[in-house]
């Protein structure tokens, strides 16, 4: 056993919960000077395929976004190797020698960088190192600006986000979420009953009040009222770790909402999507909005919160976009504290959802301007463009 595994062994058998929760900022500080004192120094490009670190075995959109970045490397023809860690000091697998990289690309935000680093072997990994960073509020936390010193340059999804980050400790890079048109062709709608169908989307672990689910709700209760041919599907899942919040919701939801809670493969998720005539986000806060962006490659018409990383690959061309102020951050969970985001207008988000079931016409027009967006801005090769140059040339040449 190594002198990392020994001391993870250590850390989570010998210690009481919750003495590891009151050492958990010492261990992290400690960590992060010993990956930032062992990392290899001016990581430039190297021979060897592209290596996506990431949460792959999570049902999150940071798992989704390291295992659409792998596929779109492969789509391209890059060989590609896929690293799978887990939350908190742990890994899958401790490189067992020095290993060269096109590129590492960590899918991975700075509270478990450090430790994804350390159990690697920090030492080991030869090459240029990229951080792919969610970060949903106006500004990103000072520890994440010093946090970007590990890395070569650091990716964020959309330009809301970068200017989130602006000071940080490495060049931030704006490169979004790719979405291959391709991978949703073959999307097979989910049976329904109602002759109108719309869904929500969130995880009670990315904050209820960010998703803001009762937005939408209020929403279609105003367009609607009691009409039981239509239907919201409010899907959420960890609700069972929020009970109490998610009773309240249940509470606010009318006879035709149907609230969700459970966790399901990723197919089926785009089933729901793919069968609805809507998908409502009237998010607070979007470090970009992959669901949206997925619904739209999809076909089903947006009608969104016209506030933060969405408005990168979405406007009224191919979306309905609803106008929002600003108010301050008030989040039950406490995930998110400070700061402002969005109060979205649910009178003009009532009114675009009555108008789609009015009008099947303009769904059919959001949903061919809204696949055509994707195709032209998100799928692999514009994403390749965003790319550092480096990157590219290797992607390149591995065509040959």
């Amino acid at each position: 056993m190594n002198g990392l595994a020994a001391a993870r062994a250590l850390w989570r058998q010998a210690l009481p919960e919750g003495l590891r929760r009151r050492a958990q900022p010492a261990l992290a500080s400690a960590v992060r000077r010993y990956v930032a004192n062992t990392l290899p120094r001016g990581g430039g490009a190297a021979a060897g395929p592209v290596r996506v670190v990431g949460l792959f075995a999570g049902s999150h959109g940071i798992a989704a976004g390291a295992e659409l970045s792998a596929r779109a490397l492969e789509a391209l023809g890059a060989t590609v190797e896929r690293i799978g860690v887990r939350p908190g000091f742990d890994a899958a697998a401790r490189l067992p020698r020095p290993t060269a990289a096109a590129a590492w690309i960590f899918h991975l935000n700075p509270p478990e960088l450090p430790f994804a680093l350390a159990s690697l072997g920090p030492g080991r990994i030869l090459g240029a190192r990229y951080g792919a960073w969610a970060w949903e509020l106006p500004r990103a936390p000072a520890a994440w600006l010093r946090d970007a010193a590990l890395l070569d340059e650091v990716w964020v999804p959309s330009r809301y986000t970068a200017e989130a980050l602006a000071g940080a400790a490495a060049p931030v890079r704006v490169t979004p979420h790719p979405v291959a048109p391709g991978d949703y062709a073959g999307v097979a709608p989910a049976p329904r009953a109602h002759a109108f169908q719309a869904v929500a989307l969130f995880d009670f672990n990315s904050s209820m009040a960010r998703k803001n689910p009762q937005g939408a709700i209020a929403a279609f209760a105003r367009a609607f009222a009691d009409d039981a041919n239509a239907r919201l599907t409010v899907k959420t899942q960890n609700g069972a770790c929020f009970p109490d919040l998610l009773a309240a919701l249940r509470a606010q939801a009318p006879a035709n909402v149907e609230i969700v809670d459970e966790t399901w493969p990723y197919a089926r998720v785009m089933s729901l999507i793919a069968g609805a005539d809507a998908l409502v986000s009237l998010h607070r806060a979007e470090g970009f909005g992959l669901t949206l962006a997925e619904a739209m490659a999809v076909g089903t018409p947006v009608v969104a919160t016209a506030f933060s990383g969405n408005l990168d690959f979405m406007d009224e061309t191919c979306a309905l976009l609803v106008p929002a102020g600003l108010t301050p951050v008030d989040d039950a969970q406490g995930i998110y504290r400070g700061q402002a985001w969005a109060e979205p207008d649910v009178d003009v988000a009532a009114r675009a959802l009555a108008r789609l079931r009015l009008d099947a016409g303009l769904g059919r027009r959001l949903a061919e301007a809204a696949r055509r967006r994707v195709a032209d801005q998100l799928a692999p090769e514009p994403w390749l463009l965003t790319l550092p140059q480096p990157l590219q040339a290797a992607v390149r040449a591995s065509r040959r």
